[in-house]
C-alpha cells in the first residue's frame, strides 16, 4: 500500500511539472523512480508523462514558448507553420526575396565618418552588409558584413580615421585588434552618444574617412534572392543567425532578411501579400 500511494504521488507530480514544461528530461522520469524505490512504476510514469505532454500542448503551449512571446524574442520554431486560406504553405515554392527587406543600408569598405554617425544615430539596426568593388572598373557587390558594436567600438579611436585620398587604398597600419573591437556591449553609452553628434556637426569629420576592410566578417552567410525560403529558414535556424544578405546573381546586396521577418506572423503577411492578385494598375 505504501508503495502504491508513492506511485500515485509520482504520477500526479510526472503530470504537473509535465504541464508546465514543453519538454520532461529523462533525469525527472528517473527522479520520480527513485523517489517512489520502484521500477515497476517506471513505465506507469512514462506513460503519464507522454499523455500530460499532448494533453497540454493541445490547450496550451508551453510555460518556456510564453515567456519567449512575452519578452519579444524571435525564437524559429524547428519547422516553419504558415498557412493560407486554412492551407499549410509549401515554403520551397517562394524563394528569399519574398520576405526580404529591398531597402538595405549599406557600408563601403571606405566609409565617411559623419556619414557612419549618422547611420548610427538615426538607426538600430544590429548589423550591416559591406560592399566594396573588387576591380576599379566594377560594381559594389558583397564583400562581407559588420556588427553594430563593432562599429561603435571603431568610432571611439579616432586615431584611425584618414583623410580623404584620390584613390581608394588604405594604409594597413596598426589596425585595432580582434579583441580590442568584439564585446557584448558598450562599456559607456554615454560618452558614444557625445562622439555620434560630434561627428555628425562638427565639418572637419566630413573629410575623414575609415577602412572597415580589416574590421569585416568576410564569411558572413549570404544566399542569392531566388534561393529556396524552406532552404533559407533551415539555414537560420541552424547557424542560429540574426540577419542574412540576399545578393543577385553579380553577387550585389538586393536585401536582407532578419530573424523577425521569418517569425510566423510577419512570414505568413508577407506570403500572403505574395499569393494576393494584383490589382489592374500594379504593372503601370
Amino acid at each position: 500500500m505504501y508503495h502504491d500511494c508513492n506511485s500515485i504521488f509520482a504520477i500526479f507530480l510526472s503530470l504537473h511539472s509535465c504541464h508546465e514544461c514543453q519538454k520532461l528530461p529523462a533525469e525527472k522520469q528517473l527522479g520520480n523512480v527513485e523517489i517512489t524505490n520502484d521500477v515497476q512504476s517506471l513505465l506507469l510514469i512514462m506513460l503519464a508523462v507522454m499523455v500530460a505532454k499532448m494533453v497540454g500542448d493541445f490547450f496550451s503551449a508551453s510555460l518556456y514558448s510564453s515567456l519567449l512571446r512575452l519578452k519579444c524574442i524571435p525564437y524559429l520554431d524547428v519547422e516553419p507553420f504558415v498557412h493560407h486560406r486554412r492551407e499549410r504553405l509549401n515554403l520551397e515554392l517562394f524563394s528569399a526575396r519574398d520576405v526580404m527587406e529591398p531597402h538595405v543600408r549599406v557600408l563601403h569598405l571606405r566609409e565617411n565618418i559623419a556619414s557612419l554617425a549618422w547611420l548610427l544615430a538615426s538607426t538600430s539596426h544590429g548589423g550591416f552588409p559591406v560592399v566594396g568593388r573588387p576591380k576599379p572598373d566594377h560594381a559594389q557587390v558583397f564583400q562581407g558584413t559588420i556588427k553594430r558594436l563593432e562599429l561603435c567600438m571603431l568610432l571611439e579611436n579616432e586615431h584611425i580615421f584618414e583623410p580623404e585620398t584620390s584613390n581608394e587604398s588604405f594604409s594597413f597600419s596598426h589596425p585595432l585588434t580582434y579583441e580590442k573591437i568584439t564585446v557584448e556591449k558598450l562599456p559607456k553609452p554615454s560618452r558614444l552618444a557625445v562622439l555620434l553628434n560630434r561627428y555628425t556637426t562638427d565639418p572637419r569629420y566630413q573629410q575623414l574617412f575609415i577602412n572597415l576592410e580589416p574590421y569585416i566578417n568576410k564569411s558572413a552567410m549570404s544566399v542569392q534572392a531566388h534561393f529556396s525560403l524552406q532552404r533559407t529558414y533551415i539555414i537560420f535556424r541552424t547557424l542560429g543567425l540574426r540577419h542574412l544578405t540576399v545578393v543577385d546573381l553579380q553577387n550585389r546586396v538586393v536585401g536582407v532578411i532578419t530573424r523577425k521577418d521569418l517569425m510566423p506572423l510577419p512570414l505568413e503577411e508577407r506570403l500572403r501579400l505574395q499569393l494576393s492578385p494584383q490589382s489592374p494598375d500594379a504593372g503601370e
